[in-house]
């Protein structure tokens, strides 16, 4: 019986906190702050505390990320363009709230892995806003590197 409940705890984790990435041709490339997630949960050995002590360190990190990546971004922007980004930042910061608060009062009844799922939830959430910013900042980014070389060649 033991052995099938970290069976499924496991599963239930790679399912859930680590999602497979698409099957395209391209395969994206794993973020350091998953990587650190899977790491660290390796170390815990799956366990569901070790999991919830692992993923609550993740969020703290992709939150981090997320205002590092904001902070540079808001930079390369037009006054028009950085009140847009605030205004849109902000509405995501309600949506992220509101979010957070459903998952927190949901009531499942199943087990002890439903924190865990709820977590990677929270994971998601955030990680994805931060992909969002990366690349906008990699549009720009690329654009003004596009424009240099054009620049250099008349």
């Amino acid at each position: 019986m033991g052995r099938l409940k970290i069976f499924w705890v496991v599963l239930v984790f790679v399912l859930v906190v680590l999602p497979v990435q698409g099957f395209g041709e391209e395969k994206e490339k794993k973020h350091p702050i998953d990587v650190w997630l899977e790491k660290c949960t390796e170390k815990e050995n799956y366990t569901t505390a070790g999991m919830l002590n692992c993923s609550s360190q993740a969020l703290d990190k992709w939150d981090k990320e997320l205002n590092r990546v904001y902070k540079e971004l808001i930079k390369k922007l037009s006054p028009e363009e950085k009140e847009l980004l605030k205004q849109s930042q902000l509405q995501w910061i309600k949506f992220r709230d509101a979010e957070f608060k459903f998952l927190d009062n949901l009531y499942l009844e199943t087990g002890t892995i439903v924190p865990v799922m709820i977590m990677g939830d929270k994971l998601d959430i955030v990680s994805e806003r931060v992909k969002i910013l990366e690349k906008y900042l990699n549009y720009i980014n690329d654009w003004y590197s596009e424009r240099k070389e054009h620049f250099k060649t008349k």
